[in-house]
């Protein structure tokens, strides 16, 4: 039976019948997939009801998207939540006493499991099993093993964590079963990544693209064909690569990237399958590697990738007596000591985070003409000079030299104008070691011609001459440049700006750093700004109004602007943007009346951020229908203002998270505490589980937990609630779509993941 013949029979027999029908775990292949699907079930206006899980965001949205449905994202446990399922299932009880240890080792515990109640039951059961091993042993001593058995708890330790618990392991072994073959090789690739960090999608889509792991490079900021873009929103889907914890992010700022990770247990576990298919080698798994080999004879096996990121005595005699003639890829990073250069011949270097970089070292790379070299990553290290002989690498397409201390960039440097793609500079990003301003760079830098990706470049003390070179690189894609107050007073600069804005014509991504009082109302004036923008943000600059040239922009899913007075037309220009997905606006001034945001419009918003004096806004009901994060910053007005707060948040039905920030030296405020009283008010009310964070710290006491809910069900009725939570955990997994970030606005990447 063809699934046509399958809808058309299931339509006829539930023709003028009221159904409620569940389809668990939605995967489309295809859009017109759910058109088919769809057919099968008659709407009569019957209330019937049709409730949809799925692992991916993108199929939830297309679901509702013509039927007004709502979508529910479903979240990991909070930290409150996640030590109480985590205390129950271990020891049946959530106040059970704990050595100070084992408290410091349940609480590492519980940040790597991230909320995730599979991997929380998985690693209590762990502690269960070693509880059930001493009552055995202490069998015929039962009042004096109650003691014991608490003072023992102390010996699970890291060693006796090293494996996976066996439920977790076939778990991630079932996904990663699960994940398409063209994506295994860029799931085993994020195991080269040192354990908790972070990264925007950026970072291992041009490692891939380098590699050859993805197609042509020209295409890989192409949203809608870009392979490489593909594939990491098909890990994300996957759970391969997971949004930061929402607990453990709570004071990000809302300007910068979505930060990504690789959960702890997911990373250990592609270590091992890595290891096995001798794809890449960790710290550890290259010694056990290496130690096999030894003692089966065999030293034929090829690293064609290392990452280093724990030092250990045996590495610099390991590296003395192995093959490394043919790895392509390294990546060091922490306290590992010294690194022969000259023994290798690499692809892509990555160096970010190595303590014990020195200028030595780097100048040593670029002497040992590793003539394949494409990605060289030296951000937040200690360098402070790039050598001249950087265009020895001939093949160099992508230079971080972020957060480093070089103050100067050589003119060697264009010695690349044929290969060079993307350069990044200055202080974006977290940085370990201090720098006072960003790089020089030379005069003639517009030779390089093949640029597409160019942050950031600080233009404040070059001349006009310089900025109107710039559009000379009309390959460019990606850029942010810094901007001076006497620059944009400058009519020469002005003109200048104008003249190589016109130029971009590729120009994808735009973002101005400007200094205290710049006005950049020039740029609302641009005649012919870059058609295809898909991203534009100027951060302390001040528009008068949001610039009109806005509304041609059908590509922009990011704005971040701050204006000075209140114009009717700016909410219009801003809701008509059909791919608009975050918008973070400044309102430099306090509204004579509230800001409306209609029923329509804004109709692809998944997060918004409102810096201004006073929130004065109002929802409509069925405003912003994909909005799930919602930042307000506000502060104290002067005692002779009205008082007024935000109205209508119970009207957005997709929201999930609320941030409030403000000066915690006003939050005595009345108008403060009003504010903050009348959103508690509306999120405790909402039919959503919203988180609410005030100033970074989340507020667990505005609506019920879950798993709280979960627990006095258990208790009440005298189920087990093992089992219980077992059920849930499983559920869960099934449901499970994505996992939020707090008080963080995302530039680019798609909003959500499915947690395990």
């Amino acid at each position: 039976m063809t699934l046509l013949q399958l809808a058309r029979r299931v339509s006829e027999r539930l023709r003028d019948k009221r159904y409620f029908i569940l389809i668990d775990d939605m995967y489309l292949r295809r859009e017109a997939d759910w058109e088919k699907i769809k057919d099968a079930f008659p709407d009569d206006n019957l209330g019937s009801r049709i409730l949809i899980t799925t692992r991916f965001p993108s199929v939830a949205w297309f679901c509702c998207s013509d039927s007004g449905g709502l979508v529910h994202v479903m979240k990991p446990l909070n930290k409150k939540d996640s030590k109480r399922l985590f205390l129950l299932k271990a020891f049946g009880s959530v106040d059970v006493p704990l050595p100070e240890n084992d408290i410091l080792f349940v609480d590492k515990t519980l940040m790597r499991c991230e909320g995730i109640p599979l991997f929380l039951c998985g690693m209590a059961d762990s502690f269960k099993q070693q509880l059930q091993q001493q009552r055995q042993q202490h069998q015929q001593h039962q009042e004096e093993a109650k003691d014991e058995v608490h003072q023992r708890i102390g010996i699970y330790n890291e060693e006796q964590a090293s494996q996976l618990p066996k439920q977790i392991e076939q778990a991630l072994a079932s996904t990663f079963d699960d994940i398409p073959y063209e994506l295994r090789s860029l799931s085993l690739y994020m195991s080269m990544f040192p354990y908790g960090y972070t990264f925007d999608n950026d970072r291992p889509i041009m490692k891939w693209l380098c590699e050859d792991l993805t197609d042509d490079w020209d295409e890989w900021r192409n949203v809608d064909d870009a392979d490489a873009e593909k594939y990491f929103s098909q890990l994300v889907n996957t759970n391969v690569i997971t949004l930061m914890a929402a607990s453990y992010k709570s004071n990000q700022d809302e300007g910068v990237a979505f930060q990504w990770h690789v959960n702890h247990f997911m990373q250990q576990f592609l270590a091992s399958k890595s290891a096995e298919t001798c794809f890449a080698f960790t710290s550890a798994t290259i010694n056990l590697e290496a130690a096999s080999a030894r003692g089966h004879g065999n030293k034929t096996r090829i690293r064609r990738r290392l990452a280093v990121h724990h030092s250990d005595p045996s590495l610099p005699s390991l590296f003395e007596t192995i093959d490394l003639s043919q790895t392509r890829s390294l990546a060091v990073s922490g306290t590992i000591s010294t690194i022969p250069f000259n023994k290798f011949n690499l692809v892509v270097l990555d160096l970010e985070g190595w303590e014990n970089l020195k200028d030595d070292d780097l100048q040593q790379v670029c002497r040992s003409k590793m003539l394949f070299l494409q990605y060289l990553s030296v951000r937040n290290t200690r360098v402070s000079k790039l050598p001249d002989e950087i265009k020895e690498l001939c093949s160099l397409m992508m230079l971080d030299l972020r957060g480093t201390q070089i103050r100067q960039l050589p003119k060697q440097i264009v010695g690349l104008r044929s290969t060079l793609r993307a350069m990044l500079l200055g202080s974006e990003g977290t940085m370990i070691y201090p720098i006072a301003q960003d790089p020089r760079v030379p005069h003639d830098i517009q030779r390089l011609h093949m640029l597409s990706t160019l942050a950031t470049i600080d233009l404040s003390e070059q001349p006009a001459t310089f900025v109107e070179a710039l559009g000379a690189m009309e390959n460019l894609r990606v850029l942010a440049i810094t901007w001076s107050f006497h620059q944009s007073s400058d009519r020469a600069y002005r003109e200048a700006l104008w003249s190589s804005i016109r130029k971009w014509k590729r120009l994808k991504s735009l973002t101005i750093h400007c200094g205290l009082g710049c006005s950049m109302e020039f740029l609302g004036v641009l005649s012919y700004p870059p058609t295809g923008l898909e991203e534009f943000k100027v951060t302390v600059g001040r528009f008068a109004t949001v610039p009109k040239w806005i509304s041609k922009l059908e590509y922009l899913s990011f704005v971040q602007i701050t204006i000075c007075r209140q114009d009717k037309d700016d909410v219009n220009i801003l809701r008509d943007l059909p791919k608009l997905q975050c918008l973070i606006i400044g309102l430099d001034f306090i509204p004579e009346e509230a800001i409306v945001i209609e029923s329509d419009g804004f109709c692809e918003l998944q997060r918004f951020s409102v810096d201004c004096p006073l929130p004065c806004l109002t929802f409509e009901t069925g405003a912003m229908g994909k909005l799930t994060y919602l930042q307000l910053k506000f502060c104290a007005c002067p005692t002779n203002s009205q008082v007024s707060v935000p109205s209508g948040i119970g009207s957005l039905r997709s929201l999930s998270e609320v941030v409030l920030c403000y000066n915690e030296w006003y939050t005595n405020s009345a108008n403060v505490m009003m504010i903050v009283k009348t959103t508690r008010e509306a999120i405790a009310k909402h039919e959503n589980q919203i988180d609410l964070f005030i100033n970074g710290v989340h507020d667990y006491s505005v609506q019920v937990a879950d798993v709280e809910v979960v627990s006095a069900i258990g208790t009440q009725s005298g189920m087990d609630t093992g089992t219980e939570y077992d059920a849930q955990a499983n559920d869960v997994k099934r449901v499970r779509t994505t996992a939020e970030t707090p008080s963080e606005i995302e530039i680019e990447a798609e909003a959500g993941s499915e947690a395990y």
